[in-house]
């Protein structure tokens, strides 16, 4: 009934398109909830990992800038899941 520290927390955002047509340029961007610290490495994009740094691949995530994931140019009737989890702060 209450939350516990340290206990892992995991956060699934689904964007789903649709409608018709394509949306350009998809981002999906979140906040680090507030008393939770972003747990390092566990970033997915349809569970496929992604660093946390910005290089080669789709995401980013730190504390501070919450977590952001490219996916690009999405057709209609496409679904698509980014995962990350949190730590639960004393």
């Amino acid at each position: 009934t209450s939350a516990v520290p340290g206990a892992i927390a995991t956060f699934t955002i689904e964007a789903r398109v649709s409608g018709t047509g394509t949306v350009a340029n998809l981002v999906v961007r979140d906040a680090i909830p507030a008393g939770t610290t972003y747990a390092p490495g566990t970033l997915t994009l349809d569970a496929s990992p992604l660093t946390d740094v910005a290089d080669g691949d789709a995401g980013t995530g730190s504390d501070a800038d919450g977590i952001a994931v490219t996916i690009g140019n999405v057709t209609a009737g496409t679904s698509r899941a980014v995962t990350f989890e949190v730590t639960l702060d004393q």
